[in-house]
């Protein structure tokens, strides 16, 4: 037995192998990623722009320690 021989690993035959991806699971993920990706833009400009009137809002009801 040489210290040179190519030896496979013995794992090898047991791994599984990748499944390919539809193009419809694709498109309904990108759709998701949109999707979330346009809610969490609405949110943020709309705290960009009210978000001067909610802090002041919550300091007049004295939760503003909660921020």
């Amino acid at each position: 037995m040489s210290l040179l021989a190519n030896h496979t690993p013995r794992y090898e035959g047991l791994m599984k192998q990748a499944q390919p991806i539809s193009l419809k699971t694709t498109a309904w993920v990108a759709l998701g990623l949109g999707a979330f990706a346009a809610a969490s833009g609405l949110a943020f400009a709309s705290w960009l722009d009210k978000g001067a009137g909610i802090f002041m809002s919550l300091v007049d009801a004295g939760m503003s320690w909660c921020f």
